[in-house]
């Protein structure tokens, strides 16, 4: 499905056909949108004929090509991969793709969901008719903006399973490991298009294209230092997973421990009560107890003498 959007003196022009894009483009003044959605190869030849995209450029803008964030230059256009957040099921984190190629007067998106709203895109962009005509520079800033911001409520979400996470590491609870490694997966997912497309916009803002005007390359810069944002914020959440992880190991490790030191106290016990029954049951001839009438409640009473000192004092030294 293509949506076209036709933005011109700071009016939305309507019922354009996608046939004439190729002609109206060429007016001054003028800004296209094209906006595709689940492209059909038919659509994308379409595309490639009205706006002269390159066909490595095609290639990559097919559905479910998966493609790593990147910017790629061609004659006349640019080629950016980047990525949008969503909430999945249970919290987890969804990467929907989104391909942008962008001249100097017209944009063509392709995505195969809705990674970003095609309406709220075009409320801005009419807001602001004096910025539309500085060309394809402020409509890939304000779709870009609008991509970049689907992470922070992302971000948030993780924020909130890493405080249960130490809440649940402390509570003990059984499934901690399985949530800290689950974190640490959708962290990892973030970091490999966070990152790319960070020094993706890099590139984009050092090099002289000669596409964007000085005043959209001023905006395009807030879109990088939002990216230093994400970025910054998904290292600090994979420390406190992996922080979660040491602290989650330690209690397991204490908890051993713990359990160790109260055997082997009772052990102790037990031996000392061991060692007592042992020597009255060997059946010696001239054992002197053995013929006394309280030689029984004797070896009775040293049992329960010693284990009881036994106890308190593994229970003053919080053995037990």
């Amino acid at each position: 499905m293509i949506q076209v959007h036709v933005f011109r003196q700071g009016q939305e022009l309507t019922d354009v056909p996608v046939a004439d894009l190729s002609e109206v483009r060429q007016e001054p003044g003028t800004l296209v949108w094209a906006d595709v959605v689940s492209a059909t190869p038919e659509e994308l030849a379409d595309m490639g004929r009205e706006f002269d995209i390159h066909p490595v450029a095609l290639e990559d803008c097919q559905p479910h090509s998966k493609q790593r964030p990147k910017v790629e230059e061609y004659p006349g256009h640019v080629l950016l991969v980047a990525y949008a957040a969503k909430h999945g099921r249970h919290g987890r984190v969804e990467l929907h793709e989104l391909d942008l190629v962008a001249g100097q007067n017209f944009l063509v998106s392709f995505h195969a969901g809705r990674p970003i709203d095609a309406e709220s895109v075009a409320r801005r962009i009419k807001a602001h008719p004096e910025l539309a005509r500085e060309g394809a520079g402020f409509l890939l800033y304000v779709i870009l903006d609008e991509l970049v911001d689907t992470f922070f409520p992302a971000l948030d979400t993780i924020g909130g399973r890493v405080e249960d996470l130490e809440e649940a590491v402390f509570a003990g609870s059984s499934d901690v490991q399985t949530q800290i490694f689950t974190l640490r997966k959708d962290l990892i997912a973030l970091r490999r298009v966070a990152g790319p497309m960070r020094d993706a916009m890099v590139l984009l803002l050092r090099r002289d294209l000669g596409l964007f005007s000085r005043e959209a390359q001023r905006y395009l810069q807030d879109i990088y230092d939002h990216l230093i944002r994400v970025v910054e914020s998904v290292e600090d959440y994979q420390d406190l997973a992996a922080g979660a992880l040491e602290a989650n190991l330690t209690v397991a490790s204490n908890r051993v421990n713990t359990v160790a030191r109260n055997l082997a106290g009772y052990a102790a016990i037990f031996a000392v009560v061991t060692m007592i029954s042992g020597i009255y049951g060997m059946n010696f001839e001239h054992m002197p107890e053995l013929g006394w009438r309280f030689g029984y409640a004797l070896a009775l009473g040293l049992m329960a003498v010693g284990a009881g000192g036994l106890w308190l004092y593994f229970k003053r030294k919080d053995w037990l």
